[in-house]
């Protein structure tokens, strides 16, 4: 099965030019214009990556990875960024950023494979985490409410 990948940019050519990049990669693509009809994809699909510009309309890319670390946190993230700068927030922290331009299209599968690779090799550490976290929250005694 391949893997499926978002992209979600408002600008067409970028668009169009990341799909068929993709798409020749041997992945399974989507494009949509906005980071919500981005998400949208989401409700009907399993899906291994998203490849996000920072700046979208209405809602940005950074509240498009947000939204993804929270509801799939398991998809790899890839920001495309004209301004790549660090970013504070967990929630904001992409497996990889790809500036713009793109000195070549090699650049742009090699992003994409390195964050699915980045993700799925820290799936156990994560649900290690996970399960910690819970294990905590079980032992950990509840104040009495007064």
């Amino acid at each position: 099965m391949k893997p499926r990948i978002v992209v979600i940019d408002d600008e067409a050519s970028v668009r169009d030019l990341l799909g068929k990049v993709l798409t020749r990669a041997g992945y399974e693509v989507d494009v949509a214009a906005t980071g919500e009809a981005g998400l949208e994809v989401f409700d009907d699909a399993n899906i291994d990556c998203v490849v996000v510009d920072k700046l979208l309309p209405a809602m940005t890319g950074l509240e498009v990875m947000a939204e993804v670390r929270k509801r799939f946190p398991r998809t790899a993230l890839v920001l495309v960024s004209a301004h790549p700068e660090p970013l504070a927030l967990d929630d904001e922290r992409p497996d990889v950023v790809l500036p713009k331009p793109f000195k070549n299209l090699a650049m742009i599968e090699d992003a994409v494979r390195e964050a699915i690779d980045a993700r799925r090799d820290s799936t156990p550490l994560t649900q290690l985490r996970e399960r910690v976290a819970a294990v905590v929250a079980e032992i950990t005694p509840r104040r009495r409410r007064d």
